[in-house]
């Protein structure tokens, strides 16, 4: 295994998520994001293989941004705003780079 600042982003989004489940108020975008980060943490680290569509990784990015910005929006204590902001982030740079936008 080795640690790459794609995986090391998928694994703090993993550890951002997990914060928010047990942190914040409402649970709804807490869990989706927790859902959307371990997929992308078991595709990442090949303990899970899925033969879906080529734009997976497009997806699970954008329902990591999404979940995210629905719990900042949400948040209201440091640990909920500053878990909820890596969320987001880490989910909109994943979304970039899916786009090419960003190499």
């Amino acid at each position: 295994m080795h640690f790459n600042l794609p995986n090391v982003m998928i694994l703090a989004a993993l550890l951002a998520s997990l914060i928010l489940v047990f942190r914040a108020g409402d649970r709804i975008p807490a869990i989706i994001a927790l859902v959307a980060a371990g997929l992308e943490a078991l595709l990442a680290f090949r303990l899970l293989t899925i033969r879906g569509p080529a734009s997976l990784g497009l997806i699970l990015s954008a329902v990591l941004a999404g979940a995210g910005a629905w719990a900042w929006l949400r948040a209201s204590s440091k640990p909920t705003v500053t878990g909820a902001t890596v969320v987001t982030l880490i989910g909109l740079i994943q979304f970039l780079v899916a786009l090419r936008v960003l190499a």
